[in-house]
C-alpha cells in the first residue's frame, strides 16, 4: 500500500486546480481521475474578471458589454469587470504537464474507486491500479447531489461561412413558458458559442434542445455555418448545504462553488482551493464559501430558485430587470459572490415587492430546493 499525505479525487477544474496549487509544497500528493487521459469532457468556464488567480494567461474573449434581451433589450456594462473565459483544454494542457514534472505530485488516470475506509486518522483507498494511505482526502465527485432544479445547457460552437458582426448576448429570453434562454459569445478564433440553457426540474436530453438551438441560429444569426463542436451539461442549482460524507472534504461543485441561482462556479472553486492550499501549508486562511456574505446570497438564492421553480415566466421579468434597474457593477459583483452590503442591499430595493416578500416568508417554512 502506497502512501500519500493527499488523495485528490477528480481532475477536473476543482481537482487540478488545488492539484497545481500543491505543486513544491512538501505534500505528497496522488490526483485520482476515472477518466483516461485522452477522454476529457471540453468544456467552458466563463466569468467576470473582479480577482485575479493563476490561470490569467488562460483567459480568452473579453467583452467590455454583454447584451441582455426579454421584451425589451439591456446592457450591462463590463467595462470594469471584463467577462472573460478559460477554454478547459488550455487549462488541462497548462496543468498537467507541470503535474507530470512535479516531484510531489502523481496523477493516476483510469482509476476507479472501489472503495473507501477510514482507519483511525487515515484513510484507505482502494482502485483500480493501486491501493493507497492517504491522511487528507478532497474529493470533486458530485454524482450524489439531488436538486429540484438543474440548470441544463446544450451549446452549439460554430463557425459562419460569410462574416458577420454577432453581438454577445449573456441572456435571450424565449417566449416558452419555461425559464429557458439563450446565450451568444462570439469567440477570438473567430467561432460563435449559441447555447440554450434551461432552469428547470426536467433534466433535458441534449436531443430534445437540438431543434431549437438550430431554429435560434438561423433566425439571429446565419443559415450558412458549420458546426465545430458542441457542449452539454447539468449543474444541480440547490440551496441545500453540502453534506460531508465520511468526514471527507468536499472541493467544487460538491461543495458548494457553484452559485446556486446562476450556475457561476470558477472563481469560487479559486477562491476556495486558494484556503485548501493555505490551510494545508498552515497559512491562516478563512473558507471563502462559509463566510455570512455566502450566508446571505445563498439566503437570497434560496428565495429566487423557489420563484423560478414555481414561476418561471415571473422570473424572467425578474432577471431581466436586475439587470435593467440596477447599477452593472453592482450586478456583476453581486453574480460573482463578491458585494459589498450597499449592492446587496440596493438589489433587494429593486426586486419587486410583493412576491419577494412573500416568497421570503414561505423559506421560512419550506425546505430548501
Amino acid at each position: 500500500m502506497e502512501k500519500y499525505d493527499i488523495a485528490i479525487i477528480g481532475a477536473g477544474c476543482a481537482g487540478l486546480s488545488l492539484a497545481y496549487k500543491l505543486i513544491d509544497s512538501g505534500l505528497t500528493v496522488c490526483v485520482l481521475e476515472k477518466f483516461s487521459r485522452t477522454e476529457r469532457i471540453r468544456k467552458t468556464w466563463s466569468y467576470w474578471k473582479n480577482d485575479s488567480h493563476p490561470f490569467d494567461k488562460l483567459e480568452s474573449n473579453s467583452y467590455n458589454s454583454l447584451e441582455v434581451r426579454h421584451k425589451d433589450t439591456t446592457q450591462l456594462d463590463c467595462s470594469k469587470y471584463n467577462y472573460v473565459s478559460i477554454d478547459s483544454k488550455d487549462f488541462d494542457d497548462f496543468i498537467i504537464p507541470q503535474l507530470d514534472e512535479s516531484a510531489n505530485i502523481e496523477l493516476v488516470f483510469s482509476s476507479d474507486i472501489k472503495k473507501i475506509n477510514k482507519v483511525n486518522t487515515h484513510y484507505n483507498v482502494e482502485v483500480d491500479s493501486k491501493n493507497i494511505s492517504v491522511q487528507h482526502i478532497f474529493d470533486s465527485r458530485n454524482e450524489s447531489i439531488n436538486a429540484s432544479l438543474y440548470q441544463v445547457f446544450h451549446g452549439y460552437f460554430i463557425k459562419l461561412n460569410n462574416y458577420k458582426t454577432v453581438t454577445p448576448k449573456l441572456m435571450d429570453f424565449t417566449d416558452s413558458k419555461d425559464f429557458h434562454f439563450f446565450y451568444v459569445l462570439p469567440k477570438d478564433d473567430g467561432s460563435i458559442l449559441v447555447e440554450s440553457t434551461y432552469f428547470s426540474p426536467k433534466i433535458y436530453d441534449k436531443n430534445e434542445m437540438t431543434d431549437a438551438i438550430k431554429a435560434y441560429i438561423k433566425d439571429n444569426i446565419s443559415d450558412d455555418y458549420e458546426i465545430i463542436r458542441t457542449e452539454y451539461g447539468v449543474i444541480p442549482m440547490t440551496s441545500i448545504e453540502p453534506k460531508v460524507y465520511n468526514e471527507i472534504n468536499r472541493i467544487g461543485i460538491s461543495a458548494g462553488a457553484t452559485r446556486s441561482s446562476t450556475g457561476y462556479t470558477f472563481m469560487n472553486i479559486q477562491r476556495h482551493t486558494d484556503y485548501i492550499a493555505n490551510h494545508l501549508k498552515k497559512i491562516p486562511t478563512n473558507n471563502p464559501l462559509r463566510t455570512i456574505r455566502w450566508k446571505i446570497l445563498r439566503k437570497m438564492d434560496h428565495v429566487l430558485l423557489k420563484i423560478i421553480y414555481n414561476k418561471p415566466s415571473i422570473s424572467k421579468d425578474i432577471m431581466f430587470n436586475l439587470f435593467k434597474n440596477n447599477n452593472s457593477n453592482s450586478v456583476i459583483r453581486f453574480l460573482s459572490d463578491t458585494p459589498s452590503i450597499t449592492d446587496i442591499l440596493k438589489i433587494i430595493f429593486n426586486m419587486p415587492k410583493l412576491i419577494f416578500i412573500n416568497y421570503a416568508i414561505r423559506t421560512i417554512f419550506s425546505k430548501k430546493i
